[in-house]
């Protein structure tokens, strides 16, 4: 009695006609793969490839909830006009981002630099009002053009339509950028720096990451 004639690939079946056959024994799989190498087809063929792993997330994170009186920042004791700077408080900011710089006085963040390249930033701020209004705010380079969306904190904020309280988009910087959180426009009073108290350093927050 002849033996099985069956055949894959160019394996044949032992005098048992049992088959141990390895991937490379298929006529469409060519190559040795190594660890952690996964089989990708090239159009007629699968071959080994290897996975291209992403690089460690780029990021700046400003805002741990720390306390501290606004009073201390650079703004200072006195009132607010509808465009002044905001300021965020972290006495350890984490940056991550080769060659972007963060200023700051007395652990107060003023402004960020960031080389050219694209991120998605958000920023944060909550404000005390002596009466009921609104404040908006976001980010801005140094020349004070407007880099974000708005975002809107106060009591007639409703009046937004579900606006968020988030300075949040996209930005595309062709140079080394300078950008800071700062108010577009306010309605109603808010309080002065002093009466501001550790609002501010407790609800402000600011996430840079780079994404190209």
């Amino acid at each position: 009695m002849s033996h099985n004639k069956i055949k894959i690939g160019s394996v044949l079946p032992d005098v048992n006609g049992d088959i141990t056959l390895n991937l490379t024994d298929l006529n469409d799989v060519s190559g040795t793969p190594t660890t952690d190498q996964y089989l990708q087809y090239n159009g007629s063929g699968w071959i080994p490839a290897s996975a291209s792993r992403a690089g460690s997330v780029e990021y700046i994170f400003i805002g741990q909830g720390e306390s501290n009186a606004y009073s201390n920042s650079p703004h200072g004791t006195g009132a607010f006009t509808g465009t002044d700077d905001l300021y965020v408080y972290d006495t350890a900011p984490k940056n991550t981002i080769t060659g972007a710089t963060i200023t700051s006085s007395s652990d107060w963040i003023s402004s960020i630099t960031l080389p050219a390249g694209n991120y998605l930033v958000s920023g944060q701020t909550l404000l005390e009002f002596s009466s009921s209004g609104h404040a908006a705010y976001g980010f801005y380079d140094s020349s004070n053009n407007r880099l974000t969306q708005l975002g809107i904190i106060g009591t007639s904020r409703s009046s937004f339509f579900g606006a968020g309280d988030l300075a949040y988009s996209i930005i595309e910087l062709a140079s080394s950028t300078t950008i800071k959180l700062k108010l577009d426009n306010v309605s109603g009073t808010l309080e002065t720096g002093t009466n501001q108290a550790n609002t501010p350093s407790e609800y402000g927050l600011i996430i840079i990451e780079k994404l190209a």
